[in-house]
């Protein structure tokens, strides 16, 4: 576990994480530990994994963003980035992107692609949202 935080120091600065959760089985935080499962959105809709490091990311303003970074059974991580929207604190969280089979020497440039891609993708939503009021005022 303390191989993931040291790899991920660069990329949580990038992200302005904050808040970090280490989930790992009960015998795993100071043992070499590996998951059972591989990452995914259970039935709840809530994401499910065993071993990774979870945390807070500068988001869109008004919405909570958490990335999670999952140590999966063959050596590689998944990255899942997720929405809570603060109005809807008992809603199921949106994933706004994720990607897996990263090694760990992708591991840093993976989370930074992935918060870029979901930054500008807000953006693009907010500019679009705007475009009949700017026509409405010319």
């Amino acid at each position: 576990m303390e191989q993931l935080r040291h790899g991920m120091v660069g990329a949580l600065d990038y992200v302005g994480g904050h808040e970090l959760f280490f989930n790992h089985p009960s015998n795993g935080r100071d043992h070499e530990c590996r998951s059972s499962f591989h990452s995914h959105i259970g039935e709840s809709g809530r994401l499910k994994y065993e071993v990774g490091l979870s945390f807070r990311v500068n988001g869109k303003p008004g919405e909570n963003w958490r990335m999670t970074v999952a140590y999966e059974p063959d050596d590689t991580y998944s990255v899942w980035l997720m929405r809570d929207s603060a109005m809807r604190r008992m809603s199921m969280p949106d994933v706004l992107a994720g990607m897996d089979q990263v090694s760990s020497d992708d591991l840093q440039h993976a989370v930074e692609s992935i918060y870029d891609g979901a930054m500008k993708a807000s953006e693009r939503r907010v500019v679009s949202a705007l475009d009949p009021l700017q026509s409405q005022c010319s």
